[in-house]
């Protein structure tokens, strides 16, 4: 959210004058606790809680891809499969980030033997580790926009790959929102895709078409009795 959720912020205040803008980045955990607590009307989130307190209505798509970097030989690749890419040194978000528990469902039984070579809490610095040929990443696209545009990483054409997520917003369950924060929300239902596009260069972004999404059978260990 942080690579296009300003634009989106200006473009409703420009179009609703006496808006005043307070714009917070949180963490899942105080996210929900925020809306719990009805400290805060409307969140924008990935991964909305399943449960009964809230509503999640879903306004513009997500995807994950890995990337690497454009020199890598699996950058020529096509349909490569889970098991090669298994191989590959990962450089990955920490465990309880919202990308690596994305990352946790496009793998499911592959995860566990995942090659991961290093943790790294921020986005901006895997993606320089990437480009310099420390290993492969599992990211949002939105998040390396301008890198593919300018050609310094590669998506890889992975089987399964993209995982395609939705941006959403999400109010409380039955709470009467403030005529602004219906006003947003409703902004971002009817124009928040076109604008998130717009914002990111996504239109100009090749990504690997999208296949439907199989479980992963997980490699099988051979056995043998004596």
């Amino acid at each position: 959210g942080d690579y296009f959720y300003p634009r989106l912020l200006v473009a409703f205040a420009q179009k609703h004058e006496g808006v005043t803008l307070n714009f917070g980045v949180c963490n899942r955990e105080e996210l929900l606790a925020q809306l719990k607590e009805n400290v805060t009307d409307l969140a924008v989130m990935v991964r909305p809680p399943g449960d009964e307190d809230t509503v999640a209505e879903p306004f513009a798509p997500h995807p994950y891809v890995i990337v690497a970097a454009p020199t890598h030989p699996l950058a020529r690749g096509t349909r490569v499969p889970m098991a090669r890419i298994q191989r590959e040194p990962f450089i990955v978000r920490e465990k309880g980030s919202d990308t690596w528990n994305s990352m946790a469902d496009a793998f499911g039984e592959w995860l566990p033997g995942l090659n991961v070579a290093m943790e790294i809490r921020s986005t901006e610095t895997i993606k320089q580790a990437v480009m310099a040929g420390m290993g492969v990443s599992f990211l949002s696209a939105h998040t390396v926009s301008r890198e593919l545009q300018a050609g310094s990483l590669a998506v890889l054409d992975v089987q399964g790959f993209p995982l395609m997520l939705t941006w959403s917003v999400v109010p409380r369950h039955g709470k009467r929102l403030p005529p602004v924060a219906q006003a947003f929300k409703t902004f971002l239902l009817q124009e928040g895709a076109g604008l998130v596009d717009e914002a990111l260069g996504m239109s100009r972004v090749a990504l690997p078409a999208v296949e439907p999404r199989k479980k992963a059978a997980a490699p099988r260990t051979a056995t043998r009795s004596r």
